[in-house]
């Protein structure tokens, strides 16, 4: 027993609190720590069972990422397969953002299917579940059980993947509108230069920085004749070249301000106040664009300046290249190209 005992203290370093003793021939798993011992649900199994890893993952997860006192979801249920990816390197290196929405969609699921064993799961019941849904929201509720089942599966805690090769097709849309010539030409004139709002369109027509990225916008972002930053969606690296009009622009910025643009109480933008700003301003112009409209006609711009796409991409932080190829089709190029220059 003694050295079961030992063996169950070192024989992986990667599972410092999983203690693992044989008793009478059978083997018991237990998650000890701060002088507490929680029972894994696998007992049984030898130590180097990849089930006994997954229980120590969802009861691990626990311990660091969830409110002291949450209970430990059973073994084997769609709540305890949950447990185990949110503990994953996979969940980590998704974007805030992403994890966000990703984590709401999952707790609808857990109010629902929590207790429910995994094995009862199958391919016909998510996609039943989905179609039920529909539209936008199964795609986006797919995207946040696949990587859940195909956890588990890797994990060999269920024989095979129901959500393996289930597509679900996004509704046919044209996404927001590209801000058009005449659109910049209205906006321009209804908010001249000094105004908040003037600011904040120019910027963001000058960077191609999405809402959450644009208020956290500084001069630190500034290096070698570029404007650096990392989307906060993706992590894509966006590289900016500082041109004579963004030059101008930052100008008009405090120089020792935390972020360029800034609240009427000199406090920096939350994305939502700044989309409640333009949108606001953008409905006094009588255009139909908004922030994302003048991230596509950044790339409209670079585009006729001759840029290519992959240039294009590495400005705009876009991880597809489809994606900025998109944003390049029918437009007002020429008209667009000339209000840029010209209008600044």
């Amino acid at each position: 027993m003694a050295g079961a005992a030992v063996l169950g203290r070192g024989h992986m370093k990667d599972r410092p609190y999983l203690r693992s003793r044989l008793r009478r021939g059978r083997w018991f798993h237990t998650y000890r720590r701060d002088g507490k011992e929680v029972s894994l649900g696998v007992h049984g199994l030898h130590p180097t069972d990849p089930q006994v890893f997954a229980a120590y993952c969802a009861e691990h997860a626990r311990w660091q990422e969830k409110p002291p006192g949450t209970p430990a979801a059973k073994g084997g249920t769609f709540a305890w397969a949950v447990d185990l990816y949110q503990a994953s390197d996979g969940w980590k290196k998704l974007g805030p953002a992403t994890r966000k929405n990703r984590a709401a969609i999952l707790r609808r699921y857990l109010k629902a299917q929590g207790d429910r064993p995994l094995s009862t799961i199958t391919a016909d019941d998510l996609e039943a579940a989905l179609y039920a849904k529909g539209g936008n929201a199964a795609v986006n509720e797919l995207k946040a059980l696949k990587p859940v089942f195909a956890y588990a599966a890797k994990l060999r805690i269920i024989p095979r993947d129901p959500a393996a090769g289930l597509k679900m097709e996004r509704p046919a849309s044209k996404g927001f509108p590209t801000a058009s010539a005449d659109e910049i030409a209205r906006f321009q004139e209804r908010w001249p230069v000094g105004t908040a709002e003037r600011l904040a369109f120019d910027l963001a027509l000058y960077t191609g920085a999405a809402r959450v990225d644009l208020v956290r916008l500084s001069r630190r972002n500034l290096e070698g004749g570029l404007l650096t930053f990392r989307r906060q969606k993706t992590g894509a690296l966006a590289e900016v070249p500082v041109t004579p009009e963004l030059r101008a622009v930052i100008a008009r910025t405090p120089d020792i301000a935390p972020t360029f643009l800034l609240t009427s109480k000199g406090k920096p933008f939350t994305p939502a106040g700044l989309g409640n700003l333009f949108g606001d301003a953008a409905r006094a112009a009588k255009i139909e664009a908004r922030l994302h409209g003048l991230r596509k006609a950044f790339c409209v711009y670079w585009a006729e300046k001759g840029a290519t796409t992959h240039q294009i991409a590495a400005m705009a932080g876009h991880m597809s290249l489809s994606e900025v190829e998109r944003y390049t089709r029918a437009a007002d190029r020429r008209r667009l190209v000339k209000l840029l220059v010209e209008g600044a």
